[in-house]
């Protein structure tokens, strides 16, 4: 059996690829993106979905062992530390 779709594209997971989502990212952001799928000769789409999936393997990971929840409270107590002027305190309030 073939490894790739009706249009030619690979399969992963074996299953087709056929959904799209648009995502925003900042100038930087983008630059930075771009440069490392550069480095990897690799197009941006396929260096975003890789990104993508690697960080889905993680959560799942995180979910089994039941840190999930946790490990995202961690993420926005960090986002509060460096940007404390985007979250309302009891001192601005």
């Amino acid at each position: 059996m073939s490894n790739s779709s009706k249009m030619g594209r690979p399969l992963i997971d074996k299953e087709p690829i056929k959904n799209n989502l648009t995502i925003r990212f900042s100038d930087r952001e983008l630059r930075e993106i771009e440069e490392l799928a550069k480095k990897l000769d690799m197009p941006k789409t396929r260096f975003i979905r890789n990104l993508t999936l690697s960080g889905l393997e993680d959560a799942k990971t995180l979910d089994k062992v039941g840190v999930l929840k946790g490990a995202q409270k961690l993420i926005d107590f960090k986002e509060r530390l460096l940007n404390p002027e985007k979250f309302q305190t009891l001192q601005n309030a």
